[in-house]
């Protein structure tokens, strides 16, 4: 009887240990290192002379297929069934590189063909005004459906919360996935499945109407944006703020009915400043649009057969979106991470290794 007892109380303990949320909100170092970690070791096989310690207590249990502009990601696992889906960044490819430089954006919602017979209905945000990273999306859209498909699949074996992470490119697709996830239909994946986000060196992956929705529906501290000041990626893509990109309600917008109270002198001189600096906006938008949407995709077409071109949106309004965790170069840092001249020092404050010297130096190991 005594057994019987103690065993059903050791079912019970394990059960209700086995039911507490394993993710908390807030920034963790730990928790960051490690994602960066796995970040770093989602390059080609066999893994040697990287420079990012190998994440333990973590193991990779699957790896996609490389699909679309050179797009994949990895299900990682922890010990204590903790999911990570960890999103790949650009690889040494024009097709890739054209995917971060195709940063013409489209709505934040809608629907988009991404080759013969596939099409993507996708919701990342609930505001209309929102608008996303043509490229990055295309990104999404061809992982996205395989990754909700692993979503179920491990459910039933007791993986209900995940960590999303990725670097460079790959922590764009992570934020967008993040809000992906998030929209989906009731019914796609279950209801009590938790995420963390941590995007390690993100470009900018929407406008600021789409970030003020990340931040919403990740509010609490549930994602997180880690970036070196020295870094140039986080500060792309190339953006212009034009008058229509405000709120209706602005002073900006009310100017010419201020103006027409001042003297004729004094109309003229503004009214002209005022069109000038407005047309030089309007004009760089477009010119961005031409050059980072259209002709950049007549490219891409060549590569997937059955792609269709999306409707821009009138705006290239970039903003930044998650948690910033900010890291500063000291003076240490500069004894490994000195001016190169060519591509490697191009990239030198970017890479990974650069982030993860940084994040230690930061975030010492209590």
């Amino acid at each position: 009887m005594r057994k019987t007892i103690l065993a059903a109380f050791l079912f019970i303990l394990i059960q209700s240990l086995n039911s507490q949320e394993k993710l908390k909100p807030g920034f963790d170092a730990e928790e960051c290192k490690k994602m960066l970690e796995i970040s770093a070791h989602s390059v080609d096989t066999p893994w040697v002379k990287m420079s990012v310690a190998y994440p333990q207590h973590y193991n990779l249990v699957y790896r996609s297929d490389t699909v679309g502009l050179k797009n994949r990601w990895d299900l990682w696992l922890r010990d204590d069934s903790v999911g990570v889906i960890s999103i790949r960044g650009t690889v040494a490819e024009t097709i890739s590189w054209l995917e971060d430089f195709y940063s013409a954006m489209i709505p934040a919602a809608g629907k988009i063909k991404i080759g013969k017979g596939k099409d993507l209905i996708y919701k990342l945000a609930d505001d209309t005004a929102a608008y996303v990273h043509a490229g990055f999306l295309l990104g999404l859209a061809y992982l996205a459906p395989e990754i909700v498909n692993k979503i179920n699949g491990n459910y039933i074996k007791g993986v209900k919360e995940y960590f999303i992470t990725g670097h460079s490119q790959g922590g764009a697709i992570a934020n967008l996935l993040t809000s992906y996830l998030h929209y989906l239909p009731e019914g796609t994946i279950p209801g009590d499945i938790k995420f963390k986000t941590y995007s390690s060196a993100p470009p900018k992956c929407g406008n600021l109407f789409y970030s003020y929705d990340f931040d919403y529906i990740t509010r609490g501290g549930m994602a997180f944006r880690i970036v070196s000041t020295l870094d140039w990626v986080p500060m792309m893509p190339f953006t212009v703020q034009t008058i229509y990109d405000f709120n209706k309600n602005n002073p900006v917008a009310t100017v010419d009915t201020v103006l027409m109270e001042q003297n004729i002198f004094t109309r003229i001189a503004a009214g002209l400043i005022e069109k000038s600096i407005l047309e030089s906006l309007n004009d760089a938008r477009d010119i961005l649009i031409k050059y980072l949407g259209e002709i950049i995709f007549k490219v891409i077409k060549e590569s997937i057969p059955g792609i269709k071109e999306p409707q821009y949106a009138a705006t290239m309004d970039y903003t930044s979106c998650g948690v910033p965790v900010i890291l500063i170069p000291r003076n240490d840092y500069f004894k490994f991470y000195n001016y190169r001249k060519g591509m490697s020092g191009i990239f030198m404050h970017h890479f990974p290794g650069a982030y993860y010297y940084l994040l230690k130096e930061e975030f010492p190991k209590q």
